[in-house]
């Protein structure tokens, strides 16, 4: 068996094995996994298992990987790495896998390290530059980040001035299976709830333990000093 089929039938094991694990591992509080997201998966699934490879990779890598999906980082990696639906390219593959890998899910910390192993020189650099990119745009911390400052603007009027809680009562219709009403106070306590919800979680996956989680006192400058800082550190210490 070639090196390059032993990559393969290592992608293979964990794609049959991982997909449960890979979403119970770590779940970012912002409906990622709402009834659309979980349609989505499901479809793709079907289009990848009845072989329509490229709309297959075009929804994992447009669709689902900016969700923070690991499993969908992993088949865009796995995809490059065989060529499914896309160019096949072991450098983006490796850079795609890294990214997967960052919550420590066994399989893909396994197929990371065994692609990692057998690139050198040249593709290894190009390798870590792409996965540096791909961190700053679809890492946990980067995606929680983005989700932090919708949030923040979501208690501003439009002025810029932060809620008050003499909000007005406005009714707000927020899309959802049952179609469900709220009030202006409503919604506003909900993205405070969310909020502080990701500031949590920011706090826990990024090892910030002096970090505000108080959605009134939260300052986005200052989180995103940190989050960059961590995601500009040398790429050695993510595995």
């Amino acid at each position: 068996m070639t090196k390059f089929q032993k990559i393969v039938w290592l992608a293979l094991l964990a794609l049959l094995t991982t997909f449960v694990q890979a979403q119970l591992t770590f779940e970012l509080p912002d409906g990622y996994l709402d009834a659309r997201t979980l349609s989505v998966q499901s479809k793709v699934e079907e289009l990848f298992q009845r072989g329509e490879f490229e709309r297959a990779y075009f929804i994992y890598r447009n669709e689902l990987v900016p969700a923070g999906d690991k499993y969908a980082q992993y088949m865009v990696g796995y995809m490059n790495l065989t060529g499914m639906g896309t160019d096949e390219d072991p450098v983006a593959a490796c850079a795609w896998y890294r990214l997967a890998a960052e919550r420590g899910t066994p399989e893909f910390v396994a197929v990371r390290d065994q692609l990692m192993h057998d690139l050198e020189g040249e593709e290894r650099r190009r390798a870590d530059a792409y996965y540096l990119q791909l961190r700053r745009d679809y890492s946990d911390l980067a995606i929680l980040l983005g989700s932090i400052k919708r949030g923040v603007r979501g208690l501003q009027p439009r002025t810029g001035s932060r809620l008050s809680g003499q909000a007005s009562s406005l009714m707000v219709i927020e899309v959802n299976p049952a179609n469900q009403s709220r009030t202006g106070d409503e919604s506003y306590r909900r993205t405070q709830t969310r909020l502080r919800e990701q500031l949590i979680m920011l706090s826990e996956i990024g090892d910030f333990p002096d970090l505000e989680t108080d959605p009134s006192q939260v300052d986005v400058g200052h989180i995103e000093r940190l989050v960059n800082e961590r995601l500009d550190a040398p790429l050695d210490q993510d595995y």
